[in-house]
């Protein structure tokens, strides 16, 4: 398991209608009071790279990254060859080596040839913001904070209308995934097409569910391929 400090310090902030209106939609995605964590990743022993000792790594930036995030990687990591990350991306090496970088703004060099023990502490680090035990109750996903977007505040989303959605919808969420780049294999693993399913079934914009934290994203991708919905 990683050992990873965190360091609490609280910022509460307000904010105003006016700047929920004008933010872009992954920043509406924040609630109106927020405590901050450092997220620190230590190592065993100091990582060196380019000359430069690194005993720990800050990845407090995990609070900054979106769904969306998750989907760059995902499309970047099909594109790779990366065939491991075809299945269930989130479990890889390659995954969590990209998220840390945009975590931490480090280059993706420091974490390719991190060494193994090292980055078993990173990958270790990104499940666990992942939260990868979250799921729904009833089918609806309560969210870890509430989200405003355009000038409303979401605390819970029903998805219960996925059941209605019936196969010429199911055919346009997968011509909306090869439109953005994806191979069109298993659905159930791509993380757009968790947003895309999410928004035709709650008639909440596509943005409102790739904006949302990082941290909700397995709970979409699980709660929108719930078996029930299948029966």
């Amino acid at each position: 398991m990683a050992e990873v400090k965190n360091i609490a310090a609280e910022a509460v902030a307000e904010t105003t209608e006016e700047q929920k209106n004008t933010n872009a939609a992954s920043a509406e995605n924040t609630a109106d009071t927020q405590t901050t964590q450092r997220i620190v990743v230590v190592f065993g022993k100091p990582y060196v790279f380019e000359g430069k000792e690194y005993p720990e790594i800050d990845m407090t930036g995990f609070d900054k990254l979106t769904i969306q995030d998750a989907i760059d990687t995902q499309r970047q990591l099909f594109g790779e060859q990366e065939v491991a990350a075809s299945v269930l991306c989130e479990t890889t090496t390659a995954f969590a080596r990209n998220i840390a970088a945009k975590a931490s703004g480090l280059p993706i060099e420091f974490f390719k040839l991190m060494p193994r023990g090292a980055m078993k502490r990173i990958v270790a680090a990104v499940r666990g913001y992942l939260n990868v035990d979250s799921t729904t109750e009833n089918h609806v996903m309560n969210l870890v904070k509430p989200c405003f977007y355009k000038g409303k505040q979401y605390q819970a989303i029903d998805l219960n209308g996925i059941a209605d959605l019936n196969s010429l919808q199911e055919s346009e969420a997968e011509n909306r995934l090869a439109r953005e780049g994806f191979v069109v294999t298993e659905n159930t693993t791509n993380y757009l097409y968790a947003c895309v399913i999410a928004s035709m079934a709650t008639g909440i914009p596509e943005e409102f569910f790739t904006g949302l934290p990082l941290y909700e994203l397995l709970k979409l991708k699980n709660a929108v391929n719930d078996q029930d919905f299948f029966g």
